[in-house]
C-alpha cells in the first residue's frame, strides 16, 4: 500500500475508535512496524490532523474532524437509524460493517447529544436468515464487476436446476430477499428467492451489456421496481 493510501485509512481507523488505540494496534493492523506508525502521526499532525497522543499511551482524533456539526430533525434521525438498523440486519456481513461505520461517522458530527438521541428512538428491525449473508455479497460482487453467476436453484416444487444469469437488483421484501437478474436459459427477467438459492459461481464471462441499458430495460417490464 502506497504511503498517501495508508494515511488515509489510518485517519479512518481513529475515526473508528473512541477511545486511544496503540501504534501496535495499528501496526498490526496495516501490517507495518511501529516505528512507521509513529511516523506516519508526525505527519499528520504536520498536516494539521488533530492526532492527540504520545508512545505508550496511543492516539485519538479529536471529535468532529471532518465533519461539520451535523442537525437532524427527530424525524430525520429516526429514518438514518432505521435505514442503517435494517441494512444491518438484512445485509450481508460488509453491508452490516459499512452501517456500523457509518453510523460511527454520523454519530460524530452530531455530538454526544444528537448522538443519544438518535439511538434512542424506539426503532428496530426484526433479525432475517443470516444463511443468506455469503450468497448477497457474491451477488453484490458480481453486479459490481458486472460478471454472469452460474446458479443452482430449486423452484418451489423442489426442482433443482443450474442456470446463467446476469444478476441486476437485490430487493428486500416481507419475509423473503430476491435476486432480480436476466436468465439465458429462459432469455428473460426472473426473480428468484435468495433461501432457494444452492450454490452460486463468479464466473469470468462479463455480462455483454452495460448496467444502465440492462436496468433500464428492467424497470421498463417492471415498472413498479423503485429501482
Amino acid at each position: 500500500m502506497q504511503r498517501s493510501g495508508r494515511l488515509l485509512q489510518l485517519l479512518q481507523a481513529l475515526r473508528e475508535h473512541r477511545a486511544a488505540v496503540t501504534a501496535a494496534s495499528l501496526a498490526d493492523q496495516f501490517g507495518v512496524s511501529e516505528r512507521t506508525i509513529y511516523r506516519d502521526m508526525r505527519t499528520l499532525l504536520e498536516l494539521g490532523v488533530p492526532v492527540e497522543g504520545e508512545a505508550g499511551t496511543g492516539f485519538i482524533l479529536q471529535p468532529g474532524y471532518f465533519l461539520p456539526s451535523m442537525t437532524f430533525s427527530r424525524d430525520e434521525a429516526d429514518a438514518v437509524l432505521l435505514g442503517l438498523r435494517f441494512v444491518q440486519a438484512r445485509g450481508d456481513d460488509e453491508l452490516a460493517n459499512a452501517a456500523e461505520t457509518a453510523l460511527s461517522k454520523i454519530a460524530e458530527g452530531m455530538g454526544d447529544t444528537g448522538e443519544a438521541k438518535m439511538r434512542r428512538n424506539g426503532l428496530t428491525v426484526g433479525p432475517s436468515n443470516r444463511d443468506q449473508r455469503e450468497e448477497m455479497a457474491t451477488i453484490r460482487r458480481a453486479i459490481r464487476a458486472r460478471r454472469k453467476l452460474q446458479m443452482a436453484y430449486r423452484t418451489k416444487d423442489f426442482t433443482s436446476s443450474t442456470r446463467t444469469i446476469w444478476p441486476v437488483v437485490i430487493g428486500f421484501f416481507d419475509g423473503a430477499e430476491m435476486l432480480a437478474a436476466w436468465c439465458e436459459m429462459r432469455k428473460a427477467f426472473r426473480h428468484f428467492r435468495m433461501d432457494r438459492i444452492e450454490a452460486l459461481t463468479v464466473l469470468e464471462d462479463n455480462i455483454p451489456r452495460s448496467a444502465a441499458s440492462l436496468l433500464a430495460e428492467y424497470r421498463r417490464i417492471e415498472p413498479g421496481a423503485n429501482v
